[in-house]
């Protein structure tokens, strides 16, 4: 099958897009990228004119539909993408194409996304509440589809395995993702343990004396963190908003929690509802819902060698048997595919809290696709 992949692209950090295409071409598939973010001008200048703005968007709009014309496609995937317009996905349906998105970011232009989505064949999200919040504004087409991981490019240590000694340069407990305020928090909680954190924007927790300790440099290319999940006791992941109302996260299962699994370690996560819905507590990763909670789990796997390594195993395991790109191609290819079928039904509905002294400000909204650690 011809397909035209659209996303951002980015030479420097490979991401869902690359992911997507590699699982793509090994299931059999012709792929050609076309990069919807490349933009003749710059963005402070297409900010400040209108008019230069609408110009570069047109052109990128008339670029795709030229590639349409000329690959003549069976599929067009478009990863967020709403700088293509509802006339340019029309057009490219009219050339032949079956167009689907998948609109795997939240909260980015979720507003946009219930604009442009009824254009598409399908329109897939990565979280369970924004496929919802589309099925009530009557949008059929709009289904829930999770990130996943590439065991390409995710994957242990091949030379090592959990009793083996660690890399020195790796810390018994990794974190890696941007900075944000519940993040800050939470990390507080880990004081005096052997905690490693990397990502843009930790500067701005330089002057925290809880903090500065973990704090180990910036952003790092997938090959770099890749490394440090494999070679640690645990990994920490904390999700954008996971102390915010449900319209903050949106209950997403982020792209760490698939990448952290296929690269074998121990994660302890916090109480998202789609991680719920999709692995088990105890039996895939471990579940936190405070600073308190979070700490007694990262005690305990520093102690209980046996059970981390058999956690961590069963949660590999998992990620390779249901939730790989390869298995997302497929539903995207799929004109008959409709909601992901979760491994196992929420249990609760209670999300991660902050005690009373750990109030964090109102969430910032995403304005774009993320690119990078989250």
């Amino acid at each position: 099958m011809k397909v035209l992949l659209s996303g951002t692209l980015n030479p420097r950090f490979e991401a869902l897009p690359e992911y997507l295409a590699a699982a793509l071409r090994r299931l059999g598939n012709e792929v050609t990228l076309f990069d919807h973010r490349d933009f003749f001008l710059p963005g402070r200048l297409r900010s400040r004119v209108a008019a230069l703005d609408r110009f570069d968007r047109s052109r990128l709009n008339a670029r795709l539909l030229k590639t349409v014309r000329r690959l003549r496609p069976d599929l067009l995937i478009v990863n967020q993408g709403t700088v293509l317009t509802r006339t340019t996905i029309g057009q490219a349906r009219a050339l032949g194409a079956r167009c689907v998105n998948w609109f795997s970011d939240f909260p980015a232009e979720f507003e946009t996304g219930l604009e442009v989505a009824p254009a598409y064949d399908a329109f897939f999200l990565g979280s369970s509440f924004a496929a919802a919040r589309h099925r009530e504004a009557g949008l059929r087409r709009s289904f829930w589809l999770p990130f996943g991981c590439d065991p390409e490019q995710h994957y242990p240590d091949r030379e090592r395995d959990a009793r083996s000694p660690r890399h020195g340069d790796v810390p018994e407990v990794v974190f890696v993702g941007s900075h944000y305020p519940e993040r800050q928090i939470l990390l507080r909680f880990l004081r005096g343990l052997p905690v490693g954190v990397w990502g843009p924007g930790w500067e701005r927790a330089a002057d925290d004396p809880h903090l500065r300790p973990m704090i180990r440099g910036g952003a790092l290319r997938p090959g770099a963190w890749r490394r440090l999940y494999a070679g640690c006791r645990v990994a920490l992941n904390i999700h954008y908003g996971s102390f915010g109302p449900p319209d903050a996260s949106g209950g997403l299962a982020n792209t760490r929690v698939f990448e952290i699994l296929g690269c074998g370690a121990y994660q302890v996560v916090d109480r998202q509802g789609d991680v719920l819905r999709l692995f088990r507590d105890g039996e895939h990763l471990v579940l936190y819902s405070s600073g308190e909670e979070l700490r007694a789990r990262v005690e305990e796997a520093l102690l209980d060698e046996g059970r981390r390594r058999e956690v961590a195993r069963r949660g590999r395991d998992e990620a390779l048997a249901r939730h790989t790109y390869a298995h997302r191609a497929g539903v995207l290819g799929d004109p008959s595919a409709g909601d992901f079928a979760p491994h196992t039904e929420v249990r609760s509905s209670a999300r991660a809290s902050a005690s009373p002294s750990a109030i964090v400000p109102p969430y910032p909204v995403r304005t774009g696709s993320a690119r990078g650690p989250r």
